[in-house]
């Protein structure tokens, strides 16, 4: 199965750079060939992702290597959700090479499919971990829309183009802070079914409380107007290096419940 990885990251890959090339050389009529590309990958990923679940007996995001994946997929699904919805072909140029990085550190760090240790059978955890890497495409998607709005914005873009990017940047962080909820609500479950408490003072559980309260405050920062623009937009692109420390930064450096 894992010739799936490398067909996944060729296709994402010829994807990215020929979107490249369609937006610096002003070509829009070649627009559709990456997504083709992209999509092929995402199909090919996919799957990956069902052999894997069907190999193990459970869903694909129970290590390092699974969860490195499972990101890379979500994060590439919904870039594509966002092609169709606003018809922008400059995101996926942020959010394609973050789901290629994923790829390229999961491949380099491969173990093999086992089954789930007991405290993990449970769909709390599935549940719990799905969730959150929704949340964390969603996040990634939001810290390319501010990025390039930022980008534009010191470059004199157009206004319909600074509030599109806006927009995409504003309401993934909305549905990003939903599944991020969603997410915690699981964790806490099923940290009671595993350990008996809701809460444990851990690095991993602290620092997603942390990326928690920092969404929550740029969800509502969202909703007033004088705070929106360069401000938030600067918040939102901060906030994805928290989540990224959140995510690889405390799973390397700190001993973690959540280190399997």
């Amino acid at each position: 199965m894992k010739y799936l990885l490398f067909a996944t990251l060729l296709l994402y890959a010829v994807g990215f750079l020929a979107s490249l090339y369609c937006v610096v050389a002003k070509r829009p009529h070649c627009e559709r060939v990456p997504v083709v590309f992209v999509l092929a990958g995402l199909a090919s990923q996919t799957v990956w992702l069902a052999g894997r679940m069907y190999a193990t007996g459970h869903a694909p995001m129970a290590s390092m290597y699974e969860t490195l994946v499972f990101y890379s997929w979500t994060t590439v699904l919904v870039t594509l959700l966002v092609i169709y919805r606003y018809r922008e072909r400059t995101v996926e140029l942020v959010t394609v090479p973050f789901a290629l990085f994923a790829l390229i550190f999961a491949v380099y760090n491969e173990t093999p499919g086992k089954q789930l240790a007991l405290i993990l059978r449970t769909r709390w955890f599935e549940t719990h971990v799905a969730a959150s890497f929704a949340a964390y495409a969603l996040f990634t998607l939001s810290f390319a829309g501010a990025a390039l709005y930022l980008l534009r914005g010191f470059s004199g873009g157009d206004e319909a183009g600074l509030k599109k990017y806006q927009a995409i940047a504003g309401r993934a962080v909305l549905w990003g802070f939903f599944f991020f909820s969603a997410s915690m609500f699981a964790g806490a479950v099923w940290g009671y079914l595993a350990w008996g408490m809701y809460w444990m003072w851990e690095p991993k559980v602290i620092w997603s409380f942390i990326v928690w309260f920092y969404y929550a405050g740029a969800m509502h920062a969202y909703y007033v107007k004088e705070w929106r623009g360069q401000g938030l937009c600067g918040a939102l692109a901060g906030g994805f290096f928290v989540v990224i420390f959140t995510y690889m930064g405390v799973s390397m450096l700190m001993k973690s419940s959540h280190n399997f």
